[in-house]
């Protein structure tokens, strides 16, 4: 069985070519299965956190002061990190129906896909848990599950969408949680992405290659980095450049400063054989809009998007010069 890095929907799978093939590739990770759902094992890590409200869920603890000891960002911060599993069923031609009888009634059978990301808890109010993640984590699923800090499997519904800057909020509900479980989660603490400077270390967390959530870190390579599709439709957008390792499955995941705070929503990477060390991240301040709307159970409708941001980005109307292609 062969695993593929999915790319970022909504483009054309025409590649621009401006010296050597650049690549941006959504950080998700998939698995397909024909027929029969093939299950993903998660392996997260426990985490001992002392708590002193049993029915309350923590908020992640962040410090006034940076601190260069990255270990106790991610020992304070992990606890808000989720993995979120995909199972989606699509149609694809049936090969072996193409001389058969049914030939022309039954040209396609469908089948059962798995794909694997992150997400972020920011909110816990009225029974249910918000998590933020890329629309891409959660697009096309019939069944969306996060997997918890405690290992916990709980089932999400999307409640709001931004397909135009890839995002999502999904939730759960807290009657669906032991106490226990509660106690060891955390709402994660929002930053001001405005604030980064070039330079400054940053932490990535995810789940990477399915397999649990792992810590990367690196420092912040740029800031607004501007990347626009060859697409007629897409605008371009700005986002965080660091070479924190971003790897398949990190796509929704965290990116943090080292107060410990939500500054990023990590999304993509440069994916080339020359090209090392340039992973992408949704600015938190560039959304907050964005985030409200959705958290209201709204989906952000297209227009409404272009509106507050794409008209502040029509220097980047021609497409038609970018060096990066956005695949599907």
């Amino acid at each position: 069985m062969k695993n593929e890095m999915p790319r970022i929907p909504n483009s054309n799978h025409k590649l621009l070519k401006k010296g050597s093939k650049l690549i941006l590739s959504a950080a998700t990770f998939g698995v397909v299965a024909a027929g029969s759902f093939q299950g993903v094992n998660y392996v997260v890590n426990n985490y001992n956190k002392q708590n002193t409200t049993v029915q309350s869920t923590n908020v992640v603890n962040t410090s006034t002061k940076s601190t260069s000891d990255v270990s106790k960002v991610a020992q304070n911060c992990m606890p808000s990190i989720v993995s979120i599993t995909n199972v989606s069923v699509s149609d694809v031609q049936n090969y072996f129906s193409l001389y058969g009888r049914n030939s022309r009634s039954n040209p396609f059978t469908q089948q059962e896909s798995t794909s694997v990301g992150s997400g972020v808890i920011i909110n816990k109010k009225d029974g249910e848990i918000d998590i933020l993640t890329n629309y891409h984590v959660i697009k096309g699923a019939t069944t969306l599950t996060c997997t918890l800090a405690d290992n916990t499997n709980v089932e999400a519904t999307v409640k709001g969408v931004d397909e135009d800057r890839d995002l999502a909020v999904i939730s759960i509900k807290t009657s669906d949680l032991s106490e226990d479980t509660l106690k060891q989660i955390a709402i994660a603490t929002i930053g001001d992405s405005d604030k980064l400077q070039v330079g400054e270390q940053v932490v990535a967390i995810g789940n990477a290659l399915g397999y649990g959530q792992s810590v990367t870190t690196g420092i912040v390579s740029a800031t607004n980095r501007s990347v626009s599709t060859s697409s007629d439709t897409d605008k371009s957008q700005s986002y965080i450049q660091t070479d924190a390792a971003i790897n398949p499955g990190n796509s929704g995941g965290a990116l943090l400063n080292m107060s410990g705070e939500l500054i990023g929503i990590n999304s993509a990477k440069l994916s080339d054989t020359d090209v090392e060390g340039m992973g992408y991240a949704i600015a938190i301040s560039d959304v907050k809009d964005s985030i409200n709307t959705m958290l209201q159970g709204k989906d952000v409708s297209k227009s409404s998007t272009q509106s507050s941001y794409y008209n502040n980005n029509e220097e980047d109307d021609d497409d038609s010069s970018s060096p990066f292609d956005f695949w599907n």
